[in-house]
């Protein structure tokens, strides 16, 4: 049974350092084929094989880790949507500020949408 977003397990906090240098966001636990929800209602900005990056109030949520995201390019997101699903055993999520480049990340102020389900 899925658990609500209010039970999230954080696997990796922002700013750790480690062997791959320091972690520009927030890793949740997620099953593979577990739906993510917009944070935020905004722009899709970028889509790829494995992300979705929607831009709200001129700050980036970067959504990692994805299988087929069920979003393009261009389409306005509510609040709660459906990007696509995780590739398990993570979602990387963070946040990035204008001008959206290498070292304007931000801890993430906001969290996964309640409407959220991630599998522990």
């Amino acid at each position: 049974m899925a658990a609500p977003v209010h039970h999230l397990d954080v696997t990796r906090e922002f700013g750790v350092t480690d062997d791959h240098g320091l972690h520009s966001g927030r890793d949740y636990r997620a099953a593979a084929g577990t739906p993510i929800r917009a944070t935020m209602a905004g722009v899709v900005v970028r889509v790829t094989a494995e992300q979705v990056v929607v831009e709200s109030n001129a700050i980036w949520h970067l959504y990692d880790h994805l299988v087929g995201p069920e979003v393009s390019q261009g389409d306005t997101v509510e609040t709660g949507d459906c990007l696509g699903v995780a590739a398990g055993p993570h979602l990387h999520y963070e946040e990035r500020v204008a001008p959206y480049g290498p070292g304007d990340h931000r801890n993430p102020r906001f969290d996964l949408h309640p409407n959220a389900r991630l599998r522990t």
